[in-house]
């Protein structure tokens, strides 16, 4: 099998990787419509057996409307760069943790709905510490990364963590 070189005027020359990186972005756009279209057929198939009970009707939208929502705003997030304003990365956080939150509490509803008094409880106080402790990590954390004893200046100006000789760890 014989393979051509790249010549200076192709548009690979002096870019190694310009090949696998179109592959790999091709490869994820595919993963992409493949997971959108099998959350299609598969609410589609949902809505239709539940299509006599609104309730039922009415639990698969909301599920797959927060469902898509949320795809949309962890798409949003893996956009963002290093560079990306602050805000629109709080702004994110709190999206992804409201629509978390919907998702849990209607799961949640629906398996306690089933389950005996007792286990009802203990469903609901898991998604209670999962809300909570999401609560906690992405809206009300304000990204502190530590007191300013645990820091020092790098040359950039900018507080670094200390690191901890392997020696001293517990």
């Amino acid at each position: 099998m014989r393979r051509a070189a790249a010549t200076a005027d192709s548009p690979d020359a002096g870019e190694p990787h310009a090949i696998a990186a179109h592959l790999q972005g091709w490869c994820r756009a595919c993963l992409h419509l493949a997971a959108l279209a099998f959350l299609a057929c598969a609410f589609v198939q949902t809505a239709g057996r539940a299509r006599h009970d609104p309730w039922d009707l009415a639990f698969v939208v909301a599920a797959y409307a927060s469902l898509a929502a949320l795809f949309v705003v962890l798409r949003r997030a893996e956009r963002l760069t290093p560079e990306s304003p602050a805000d629109a990365r709080r702004w994110l956080q709190r999206a992804a943790w409201t629509l978390s939150t919907v998702l849990s509490c209607l799961f949640a509803y629906r398996v306690a709905r089933i389950m005996p008094a007792a286990m009802a409880v203990a469903v609901w106080a898991m998604t209670a510490s999962v809300v909570v402790g999401g609560l906690y990590f992405l809206v009300l954390n304000d990204g502190d990364r530590g007191s300013e004893e645990d820091c020092h200046v790098a040359d950039d100006g900018k507080l670094v963590f200390q690191k901890i000789p392997r020696e001293e760890m517990v």
